[in-house]
């Protein structure tokens, strides 16, 4: 089962603060100029609590961690940042456009217990977690919720918590395309039943994996130093919970560019043949017309866009046969992904590139935007035109046990931090 519990969660008060001006994007998708821009925006943006910036002389007493810290008591003892008196959940709904169309997703924050009935899809790297244990060191606080999926075809959850009648505003903040709004609930009948609800689900971790692993870290540090106490904060985790069967839950696709290609197009195409068809479009090459086309005769099986830098030919590879993955052992929840028949049957059979070699800064570069994709291109690039997994892929290698390959989901749009935070005893 999966264990659920509201919180008394600490926000910026709204008297003192434009909620606009002080929340940001996850920590792990903001690059060096957005981090300088955010603390200019407002000196009590959070990002000075998920991404503090650092500094030359920084040692074991005097970090970005323990200046968190420090703006965290500071904000407190000045109100700017206040704890709600009753233990809530949190509505946060999202309005946006992706491919031209409006999409609204809903989803809610409570506390998980760590160790619940979760699964993950996600390898987890050392770096990133040392990162966030630190941080949660210092702080003793969840400062961003995870993103879990749970699976509910008949919406009961959304059934419950839409109404406007049980629920608060605290929030609606406009950003570009995108509208996020964000309530509280504090019924609790309503919190119990949706309790229940979630309680009979198996869950599935989207975003957060590094974020998970570091909360269970630091409960077993604390366990150790303290003693067990099953009742304690640390054993839950801040989590927004979406629906699998959510209309608004949305998927990117990410593309690759990949570098140093040794073959001319019609060289690389001919190596593929034996594996794909290959047809060459000859019109309409504009990015969106190439992710449409790809979409569509993706949705009758498996299909790439490859397109050379200084070429005007855009091939579609389409009708896969298993090549090299005809005799792979791994399960076919792994092997039926695009984004794995692209590492073994073209990157690394066709093309003769190792794994390790996939890493940004690598052979490949990322891109949600093929645009940015198509413009980034240089000499000897080609970039790989990808379709999105869809949640149920993700269910499926959870469920399994398994991990995808990086850079494979990206789901949009991300979560604002800064809405709630969980501070361990409150």
């Amino acid at each position: 089962m999966t264990e659920i519990k509201p919180f008394m969660g600490t926000r910026y008060n709204d008297r003192l603060v434009d909620l606009s001006q002080v929340v940001a994007p996850p920590y792990d998708v903001i690059d060096d100029a957005q981090q300088e821009m955010l603390y200019k925006k407002h000196p009590y943006n959070v990002i000075r609590l998920i991404l503090g910036r650092q500094h030359e002389g920084d040692g074991d007493n005097n970090n970005r961690y323990s200046r968190a810290k420090k703006f965290i008591e500071e904000w407190k003892q000045t109100d700017v940042l206040i704890s709600d008196d009753r233990p809530s959940i949190y509505l946060y709904i999202q309005r946006f456009r992706a491919g031209g169309r409006l999409y609204e997703r809903h989803g809610f924050i409570t506390l998980m217990r760590l160790g619940s009935d979760v699964y993950t899809h996600e390898k987890t790297l050392s770096k990133p977690k040392e990162d966030r244990f630190e941080l949660m060191k210092a702080c003793a606080a969840n400062l961003s919720p995870i993103f879990v999926l749970y699976d509910d075809e008949k919406r009961c959850v959304e059934c419950i918590t839409i109404s406007p009648a049980i629920h608060t505003l605290l929030a609606h903040i406009k950003e570009g395309d995108e509208e996020h709004f964000f309530y509280r609930i504090t019924d609790e009948k309503i919190i119990g039943t949706v309790k229940k609800l979630i309680g009979r689900q198996k869950t599935y971790i989207a975003d957060g994996h590094h974020r998970y692993e570091t909360a269970m870290r630091y409960r077993d540090y604390l366990s150790s130093a303290r003693g067990r106490d099953d009742d304690a904060s640390y054993n839950y985790i801040m989590s927004y919970f979406t629906n699998i069967s959510d209309p608004g839950l949305v998927i990117l696709p990410t593309h690759r560019v990949v570098h140093g290609i040794e073959y001319t197009e019609k060289e690389l195409m001919e190596r593929l043949k034996g594996s794909f068809d290959v047809r060459l479009m000859t019109a309409g090459r504009s990015a969106d017309q190439v992710q449409s086309w790809v979409k569509e005769i993706g949705a009758q099986g498996k299909a790439f866009g490859v397109k050379f830098h200084g070429s005007d030919n855009l091939f579609i590879l389409h009708n896969y046969r298993p090549g090299r993955l005809k005799y792979d052992p791994t399960p076919d929840a792994l092997k039926s992904l695009d984004v794995y028949i692209l590492n073994k049957e073209i990157l690394e059979s066709a093309l003769g590139i190792p794994e390790q070699s996939f890493s940004s800064g690598g052979r490949l570069s990322y891109y949600h935007e093929l645009d940015s994709a198509l413009a980034s291109m240089k000499q000897g690039d080609a970039v790989f035109v990808l379709n999105a997994p869809t949640a149920m892929d993700v269910k499926a290698v959870a469920l399994g046990g398994l991990n995808m390959p990086q850079k494979t989901t990206f789901f949009y749009p991300k979560l604002l931090s800064g809405l709630v935070f969980h501070m361990f005893g409150t």
